[in-house]
């Protein structure tokens, strides 16, 4: 497995809980993700269950169910379950039988500054459970293939080594991102792989962060400064405006 030099390993992260470095993640300026999803243009592939419309609702879910780790038949009739198109309290997401490579591509309903990525694999000792993540940013509607993050060509923003929960407990873990690199983010594509066994599956899957939707005051003009600006324009994207040139983002 190919490791980038600057990514973190379970090494660096006992050594940031140790020091309490990793606290930043959940500062006061930090809030869950979820309200910012796009669910009707994100999606996952190679998922055992992709006929069903909320397959991504059952991992993608609120802060407050990160800890729940049921798997889709244990919730069945039970308040748990979600129905389509609402909110899941818990559930699971498993690649087809044979396969333990996932992708999962979310979109984001406006800029968002991800600061940690939670990751539920149900505690991390499971033969299912996934011991690699890669992270791409920004790489719009056509996400990325299994080819390429497996090879990890276009370079990952950012490669976890999935950890064990500790204490023996089974709830997601939080993962500090190289901020730098996610702090203009429309969409992630993450790619999951290395469980033991021939299938992956993954219990939450969930953001940390905060909205870079500009605000201002009634009447205030609008700035942009340099750290609120998007590191690259949109291909393709013309604005012409009466009486003054066309720019074009290359």
């Amino acid at each position: 497995m190919n490791q980038c030099a600057d990514d973190l390993t379970q090494v660096d992260v006992e050594h940031a809980l140790q020091q309490g470095t990793l606290a930043s993640t959940a500062s006061s300026t930090s809030q869950s993700l979820f309200p910012w999803i796009d669910f009707a243009h994100s999606s996952a592939l190679n998922v055992d269950n992709a006929g069903d419309p909320d397959h991504l609702r059952r991992v993608l879910r609120p802060l407050d169910s990160r800890d729940t780790v049921l798997d889709n038949d244990e919730i069945v009739g039970t308040t748990q379950e979600g129905h389509q198109g609402q909110v899941w309290s818990a559930g699971c997401l498993d690649t087809q039988d044979g396969d333990d490579e996932l992708l999962i591509h979310v979109r984001f309903l406006e800029l968002v500054r991800i600061k940690s990525i939670l990751i539920g694999t149900g505690g991390g000792r499971l033969p299912t459970s996934p011991r690699l993540c890669r992270a791409w940013v920004n790489r719009g509607p056509s996400g990325i293939t299994f080819d390429e993050a497996s090879s990890a060509a276009p370079q990952p923003a950012q490669e976890f080594e999935l950890l064990e929960s500790e204490g023996g407990a089974r709830g997601a873990v939080e993962y500090p991102t190289r901020i730098a690199r996610f702090a203009n983010v429309s969409d992630v594509s993450l790619y999951f792989a290395n469980a033991r066994a021939d299938q992956s599956r993954l219990y939450f899957l969930g953001f940390l962060g905060e909205s870079r939707q500009l605000k201002k005051e009634p009447g205030e003009p609008m700035t942009i400064g340099a750290e609120n600006a998007a590191p690259s324009m949109v291909d393709g994207i013309k604005e012409k405006q009466a009486g003054s040139s066309t720019t074009t983002a290359r």
